[in-house]
């Protein structure tokens, strides 16, 4: 019968490999968290993340360089929706950490914004018509139904949805026949 008996340096190795393992792990831990504080730093997550890596002498800021904290509490605080947003982007030809520090940045300096907040928000749907778009997905129906439908009738993805919910609501067959044959045909 033979041993092997653990000799002092692969007892080390084993050591030195389980600690690179627990090192790299950290870092990936780390750089997601970072990467996920990032894209909001405002968030809760994003401010914890922030105290943690300062608290543990890691110099890291919340935000991205070149946009404060207060430029981006000054856009969202105004009211402006993530709409409007899409608009000044382009408008400006500028990405979105850039546009929110530009228009932060205007709004704490007390000048306007090319128009008001709120000027580029979708509207709420009235009940009817959110009931109307629910019965049609309820009912089976895809979004490649919903492009077929938008051709035939010539309508947007809204009204095409609305129209098409409010006829099976109704009891009408949409001119797809029903939502498998449909469906499949369209695959």
């Amino acid at each position: 019968m033979t041993s092997t008996a653990s000799t002092p340096s692969t007892a080390r190795s084993k050591t030195l490999r389980l600690t690179a393992i627990g090192v790299a792990a950290t870092g990936l831990c780390l750089a997601g968290a970072g990467m996920v504080a990032t894209a909001n730093p405002a968030s809760a997550f994003g401010q914890a993340v922030g105290t943690a890596v300062h608290a543990a002498g890691v110099d890291w800021s919340d935000m991205p360089a070149g946009y404060t904290q207060a430029q981006y509490e000054a856009f969202w605080a105004a009211e402006y929706s993530g709409e409007d947003l899409a608009e000044l982007q382009e408008l400006w030809s500028l990405g979105e950490t850039e546009t929110k520090s530009r228009a932060g940045q205007m709004l704490l300096d007390g000048e306007a914004l090319p128009f008001a907040p709120g000027t580029y928000t979708t509207p709420e749907l009235p009940a009817d018509e959110q009931a109307a778009i629910t019965a049609f997905f309820d009912a089976g129906y895809s979004s490649e139904d919903v492009e077929t439908l938008n051709d035939l009738w010539d309508t947007e993805h809204v009204e095409t949805k609305v129209r098409a919910g409010q006829m099976i609501l109704d009891g009408e067959e949409l001119p797809l026949g029903d939502a498998d044959t449909a469906t499949s045909a369209a695959g």
